[in-house]
């Protein structure tokens, strides 16, 4: 009975703290991060500024943690997505980025946050956002050398390639999320996944990566389509 009384205020206490991430992410997004106050996420999220405090120190650690969690995810989806597929490296690859990608457009509060909002507001945030930046290096840099040595891509410098990668990718979903970017979603993936195959001398149809790419939105990502 113990353990099932511990369990359940473990969820209870995760339900609230995901729910004043979630409200400081609106907050944030709405007023900007520094015009945002402790106050305006508590009563966005209906809790008390005591019960804020339990959860979180201040609203920097909030920002961070919002940072951590949707960098966390994104490479989870991507990673999950290409450990379904043995052989196809065009569809390993394509699943990976766009699942990557429709985590982050998903999550389109977080993700406002992490790559508009943000900018330029202290050096600890410069620094976490240069964290995640270099965790996604890392991940494509094991990506990139797998194929190096299965599928002769003849990659000639895997850390310059892979820096490419994460800062086009990065690129394309900040003008994306700013609405600068006013390409379909689809047409957008479409475009970084067949630019990049090319780039790592992979051979492809676009019949076979739109398919890939249909196959994440329609089975995971429906409402990115409306």
């Amino acid at each position: 009975m113990n353990t099932i009384g511990f369990t359940k205020a473990e969820k209870t206490k995760d339900l609230k703290r995901k729910s004043i991430l979630e409200a400081a992410a609106k907050v944030f997004s709405q007023k900007g991060y520094i015009e945002s106050s402790i106050k305006d996420i508590t009563s966005e999220a209906s809790v008390s500024v005591g019960s804020f405090y339990s959860y979180f120190n201040n609203k920097e650690e909030v920002l961070a943690q919002i940072y951590q969690e949707i960098s966390d995810m994104s490479l989870k989806a991507a990673s999950d997505a290409s450990m379904t597929v043995k052989d196809n490296v065009v569809k390993k690859f394509t699943l990976a980025m766009t699942s990557a990608i429709c985590t982050y457009v998903n999550n389109k509060e977080f993700s406002k946050i992490l790559f508009v909002k943000s900018m330029g507001i202290n050096e600890s945030f410069e620094k976490k956002r240069w964290e995640i930046l270099d965790k996604t290096n890392v991940y494509l840099k094991g990506i990139l050398a797998h194929l190096n040595e299965f599928h002769s891509s003849g990659i000639n410098d895997i850390n310059v390639t892979s820096i490419l990668l994460t800062n086009s990718l990065f690129g394309v979903i900040t003008y994306w999320l700013d609405e600068k970017l006013v390409s379909n979603f689809e047409d957008m993936i479409f475009s970084l996944c067949t630019y990049h195959l090319r780039a790592l001398n992979i051979d492809f149809t676009d019949d076979e990566v739109n398919q890939y790419i249909h196959e994440i939105l329609t089975s995971n990502y429906k409402e990115l389509l409306k």
